[in-house]
């Protein structure tokens, strides 16, 4: 433990007095024709939009693991496939999270044994249609409101259509990128189980004694809460440590993407025909790795651009698929199960955007 903080306090001071070289030149360098304050301003504002509903994420991912048995999602999470998509699909639209949290969320509800067609239900409707990126819509189109309801709408549709794909084709039972460290960790879990158990059923045997049975049983449940809570926060570091290198990365490239192609999106691209205009939107969304809760707005300022179908593209498929949520989930899950989510999305998105343009001509 020593030696990893030690590690992670080297790394932050080194990180730290890079960033502060870069923010002290970027005048300088901006003098090159390179755009770095414009850079850095994206870095910030992406990283003061994502941060917070990360940090909502590992909390909430933590508890998960920490508190919820496996014995109680078995208990109570339904048995039947279509169900459980169905709650997931309904927690996704209670839990105000964006795009940043659903992640771990979607790792520890998916190592916890909740069945992985719920579990990516889950993932794909929990940034598009919780009640604060509803709001944010409906306040980026006052005098659209079908923009909210299409949005909401499309967003459950695509995520009941991709957790059915791997309802029809399973995926592979090893999903995670560490199942060594996840079997360690079980036994380590395992072991601190059997611990409490032990101490416990000591408890219990000594309540026979009227004088001390009373105080050793508290004793004993304080020493479980003092473990479960120590667990608590091991889970919330090592989230925080594996995922926000990646987040970072994220950040910066799409921080990039922003600086070099401009707020506004090409007008050309309009002349190629809807097709291209939704391919396009999404691979901005994508790249723009914006958040849920604020993507609407950029949306609105560009959508006298793009027709319909392509802000709507730029509205679903961003938040369930963007750069940053790609980094994160490669760094959890093997890269098979991350193409293959990727691409699921992505073609249903088309797919379905395409049927809206369909629709909208024909009406």
């Amino acid at each position: 433990m020593r030696s990893r903080f030690s590690f992670t306090f080297q790394t932050f001071l080194i990180g730290s007095v890079l960033a502060a070289g870069i923010i002290v030149a970027s005048p300088l360098i901006d003098t090159s024709g390179f755009p770095m304050t414009i850079i850095l301003t994206g870095v910030v504002g992406l990283l003061l939009q994502a941060l917070p509903f990360l940090l909502i994420g590992i909390l909430i991912s933590a508890a998960v693991e920490s508190f919820v048995t496996k014995a109680f999602i078995d208990a109570h999470f339904p048995k039947s496939t279509f169900f459980g998509m169905i709650v997931a699909l309904f927690a996704g639209f209670c839990i105000p999270v964006c795009d940043c949290a659903t992640v771990p969320v979607f790792s520890r509800l998916h190592g916890k044994g909740v069945p992985l067609p719920a579990a990516v239900v889950f993932l794909c409707a929990a940034p598009v249609i919780n009640p604060i990126v509803m709001w944010s819509t409906w306040f980026a189109f006052p005098e659209r409101p079908m923009m909210t309801v299409a949005r909401v709408g499309l967003g459950i549709l695509v995520a009941l259509v991709v957790g059915a794909t791997f309802v029809l084709v399973p995926a592979d039972r090893h999903l995670m990128r560490d199942d060594a460290g996840s079997k360690a960790g079980s036994c380590a879990h395992e072991s601190h189980r059997q611990h409490i158990d032990e101490n416990t059923s000591a408890a219990i045997a000594a309540v026979a004694d009227a004088s001390a049975g009373s105080s050793a049983n508290r004793a004993v449940a304080e020493g479980g809460w003092r473990e479960q809570c120590t667990r608590y926060l091991r889970h919330v570091h090592d989230d925080l440590y594996t995922i926000m290198p990646y987040m970072l990365m994220g950040i910066l490239v799409a921080s990039c993407v922003r600086a070099f192609t401009g707020s506004s999106a090409p007008s050309w691209l309009q002349g190629y025909g809807t097709p291209v205009a939704i391919l396009a939107m999404m691979a901005l969304a994508f790249l723009s790795s914006l958040c849920s809760s604020s993507d609407a707005v950029i949306a609105r300022s560009i959508s006298t651009l793009f027709p319909t179908p392509a802000i709507l593209g730029f509205l679903v498929f961003g938040p369930i698929m963007d750069l940053k949520n790609v980094l994160m989930l490669r760094s959890m899950f093997t890269r098979r199960f991350v193409w293959r989510l990727g691409i699921t999305v992505a073609v249903t998105c088309l797919v379905l955007m395409m049927a809206v343009a369909f629709v909208t001509e024909v009406l």
